[in-house]
């Protein structure tokens, strides 16, 4: 169960953007003034909500207990070796005895109930199904998916010809000329990444590709304010740069180049230097917001205008087809009138 539940809140972390808490800029400024409340909703709220669920639905646990309780007085009558491992009968000289034709009947009925852990497992696994499949790269889009049954709904109402696309009811955000300042803190230091000098392809003539450059020698630290500030140039590499930075990758080994020139400029200023050295997850502190500003700001991506609506039509849509499939239910209880009815006299012909 805990394996499940720890899969579950690390995606949500990735959805609420927990790495970018030291982040002071636009949309990551709103969602740093609820991250408190958005962590204890991850770790203690979440829990909680799905055990008192849990506790309110008494019948499974006291399903499991009465097929337990059959078990054992099935064994105790007729013997250990009656049932095998999995509660299936390996003696049908007896199948129809009272008792074990009790057992029987509750066994098809119930199946086999899930314990306490093996229910919390299943929600959280199909909590971290759901969300998943419409998580891409921050994006909130419905991810293709391949399988015999459809695993998408499209909202319908009747027209003749009907257009729908995945990224529908989102609106495009073009993230390289959204942004102009990235600021974030580190050890009590902010460090802000300032756009100077943007060049842009005009009148929609497309132009020679463009990169994030550092202008790394002319990086400040200001001990007064503890302020360190990076400024960039959005702009085509000149010839001696294609040389450089040739290849797959440009922009990363642009930024390779950079970090130990900005430290350069930082020399003598030691806590300005240790704030940007720190090590995080393999990378420095510098090196990992390097690579997050450049590719957030290179990269697209969409905002769902009503992602609340979004996601309860598409949670309905997963429940009834993955979670109780009611084409099974229907057809479930089709083959039982049918059973009872002896097929002709059924309530279904009926």
């Amino acid at each position: 169960m805990q394996e499940s539940l720890q899969k579950l809140q690390e995606l949500l972390q990735k959805l609420f953007r927990a790495d970018a808490a030291d982040l002071d800029f636009g949309i990551y400024r709103i969602i740093n003034y609820r991250r408190d409340q958005l962590q204890k909703f991850i770790d203690e709220e979440l829990p909680t909500i799905v055990q008192n669920a849990l506790d309110a639905n008494t019948e499974i646990e006291s399903a499991r207990e009465e097929l337990e309780d059959l078990k054992k007085r099935v064994k105790d009558a007729f013997g250990e070796d009656v049932l095998d491992a999995d509660g299936i009968l390996i003696d049908e000289t007896i199948k129809d005895r009272p008792l074990v034709k009790q057992y029987l009947e509750a066994q098809e009925q119930l199946g086999s109930p899930q314990t306490r852990d093996q229910q919390e497992d299943t929600v959280y696994n199909h909590l971290y199904t759901f969300f998943s499949r419409y998580y891409d790269n921050g994006d909130f889009i419905p991810r293709r998916r391949y399988s015999q049954a459809e695993r998408y709904a499209v909202p319908y109402n009747g027209e003749e010809v009907y257009l729908h696309w995945a990224n529908k009811d989102q609106y495009y955000v073009k993230s390289g000329e959204h942004f102009s300042t990235y600021r974030f803190t580190s050890q009590g230091i902010t460090v802000t990444f300032d756009l100077r000098d943007v060049d842009i392809e005009k009148d929609n003539v497309k132009g020679a590709k463009r990169f994030f450059i550092p202008v790394s020698d002319e990086t400040t630290y200001s001990p007064d304010i503890d302020e360190i500030r990076i400024p960039f140039k959005y702009r085509p590499l000149n010839d001696e740069e294609k040389k450089k930075y040739s290849g797959q990758k440009q922009q990363d080994k642009i930024i390779d180049a950079a970090e130990p020139e900005i430290m350069r400029c930082l020399t003598g200023h030691y806590d300005a230097l240790s704030a940007l050295e720190n090590q995080t997850e393999g990378e420095t502190t510098l090196g990992k917001h390097l690579r997050t500003y450049t590719r957030r700001n290179t990269a697209d991506f969409f905002i769902h205008k009503d992602l609340k609506e979004f996601l309860n039509r598409e949670l309905d849509v997963y429940i009834k087809n993955e979670v109780i499939p009611i084409s099974d239910l229907i057809l479930t209880n089709v083959n039982l009138e049918l059973s009872r009815g002896g097929g002709g006299n059924s309530s279904i012909n009926q």
